[in-house]
């Protein structure tokens, strides 16, 4: 089960600076205080006193640090939209677009548009403004850049509108979890089970109304939300298809997934049909 997330300039605790201030502490301990730039493209340590973790590099000359190690970024742009409502849509300005387990992150403009550094590879986006739930979503950089990327947040107003129409209370101390199927071909009955607990899932029925539901409904939509699920940073996500109709798997095969609170987790499920 391979695991997300990359950190940039990983600090064991065991490697600090050295102070002239406490030679005793400093004792047998190799100094590293290149500060955070990189010396013969390997990340060096801030400064810091021997025996107290420091803060690890971020700068390196053409890219930024990744396990230690000095690597080149490639360009990821695109848009934040922010959902008003269930009607209400319009681009999140003064966003911000982060990418989780690295120091690498932006904000978006007045027309919630973005474009920054990436490392290439797959990544964990995070999505956040101030009054909304934001978004985490995984995604694949090439290393020739990534364009026109898409990214949502939800309006707090949205998430009470939700609430309302459901009945049921929606627990900003807990994460939620979205599971999109794609475009399925079966008759609805689609489903995940969720490593951590949960409390309410729904999903759109045949005439677009939201309902309490923790299937795919025929004719409905093909995304099933999960409500007030735990926090945790290793989430495991199962789909199942409809025995006999169709068989589901994770597009991620193996994805561990953050959970976190005021935040929805999106999972993306890849379903073929059976012969």
């Amino acid at each position: 089960m391979r695991y997300l997330f990359g950190f940039i300039c990983v600090l064991a605790l065991s490697v600090v600076g050295c102070s002239e201030t406490g030679p005793d502490l400093c004792e047998g301990v190799e100094c590293q205080d290149d500060g955070n730039e990189c010396s013969e493209d390997v990340c060096n340590p801030v400064d810091g006193m021997c025996g107290v973790p420091v803060e690890a590099g971020t700068a390196c000359s053409g890219g930024a640090c990744l396990d230690g190690t000095c690597t080149v970024l490639t360009t990821v742009s695109g848009t934040v939209i922010l959902d008003v409502s269930l009607e209400e849509d319009r681009p999140a300005a003064g966003a911000t677009v982060s990418v989780l387990g690295t120091s690498l992150s932006t904000t978006t403009d007045q027309f919630g548009r973005f474009s920054f550094g990436v490392f290439a590879g797959d990544w964990f986006f995070q999505e956040s403004k101030e009054g909304t739930w934001g978004n985490i979503q995984l995604e694949t950089v090439p290393p020739t850049g990534l364009a026109d990327l898409e990214l949502e947040i939800v309006s707090d107003a949205l998430v009470a509108e939700v609430a309302e129409i459901l009945m049921i209370d929606i627990d900003d101390a807990k994460g939620w979890v979205g599971v999109s199927f794609g475009s399925i071909l079966g008759e609805g009955g689609e489903t995940a089970t969720l490593s951590e607990p949960y409390v309410g899932a729904f999903t759109p029925d045949a005439d677009d109304n939201l309902v309490l539901s923790d299937k795919l409904l025929p004719g409905g939509g093909h995304d099933l939300e999960f409500l007030n699920v735990g926090v945790t940073e290793e989430l495991t996500v199962t789909p199942m298809g409809v025995d006999g109709v169709d068989a589901c798997e994770l597009t991620y095969p193996g994805t561990v997934y953050p959970v976190k609170a005021k935040f929805s987790t999106e999972v993306a499920v890849s379903c073929t049909p059976f012969p």
